[in-house]
């Protein structure tokens, strides 16, 4: 792999609440073996999606559902790709929202902890900041507008989210902006939830959720500045 190669970092997480499984994890690991090339060609295709930007590189990284301790193993994984000369393109976590009916772009990280069930650690913190003194609330700095037009136009379910919750997917969401800007980072970063793809009632199949990522990476890895169009919600 070349220096020059661009690198993703991407993560999903273990199960929670009792799930035997989480497909965010699912779409991370079938994101990074098409940009690989070793995932089977049949699925999913993007005309200029990340399989396509040669030697892109998508690291999959597997975050415990955990407050602190998974934010704190993605700095680690964007600390030792600093030190391999290979600062990431970009950096998009994912998670499970069960229940939705769509890929759900998150646009605002809060600097909140107040978790409904414990974490996988017994943590259930109630009120509490993520960052110390943090700002209130960070916003992702992916090309979420850019990103939302094409997965639309592909046909796949997708709108974006005002709110990440305040469980861990938010935590990781905010921990990582926070991080990014700390350091100066001129890197995209921001979340995903994507349906119980393993449900035979979501409305998202895998093979829309992986190329959702995929179009979303792509747009994001075009850089420049995203696109201005109307796209909030009414409530």
């Amino acid at each position: 792999m070349s220096s020059a190669a661009p690198l993703v970092l991407l993560t999903g997480f273990e199960p929670f609440g009792g799930m035997a499984h989480n497909p965010s994890w699912d779409v991370a690991t079938a994101v990074a073996e098409r940009a690989a090339g070793s995932l089977d060609p049949t699925g999913p295709t993007s005309p200029t999606g990340p399989t396509d930007i040669p030697g892109l590189e998508v690291r999959a990284l597997r975050l415990p559902v955990a407050f602190g301790r998974a934010a704190g193993l993605l700095a680690d994984a964007v600390d030792a790709a600093v030190a391999e000369g290979r600062t990431p393109a970009a950096v998009v976590a994912l998670g499970l929202a069960a229940g939705t009916e769509a890929v759900r772009l998150e646009r605002v990280g809060v600097n909140l902890r107040d978790a409904r069930i414990p974490d996988n650690d017994g943590a259930q913190p109630a009120d509490e900041p993520v960052v110390a003194s943090g700002e209130g609330a960070l916003f992702s700095t992916l090309r979420l507008k850019a990103a939302l037009a094409r997965i639309r136009e592909a046909g796949i379910p997708v709108h974006l989210s005002l709110s990440a919750g305040s469980f861990v997917c938010n935590d990781v969401l905010y921990a990582l902006l926070h991080d990014l800007s700390a350091r100066g980072l001129d890197v995209p970063g921001g979340f995903v939830h994507v349906p119980d793809l393993r449900d035979p009632q979501s409305p998202v199949s895998l093979a829309q959720a992986v190329e959702a990522v995929e179009l979303l990476l792509a747009e994001t890895l075009r850089g420049g500045a995203d696109s201005s169009v109307p796209g909030g919600a009414l409530h």
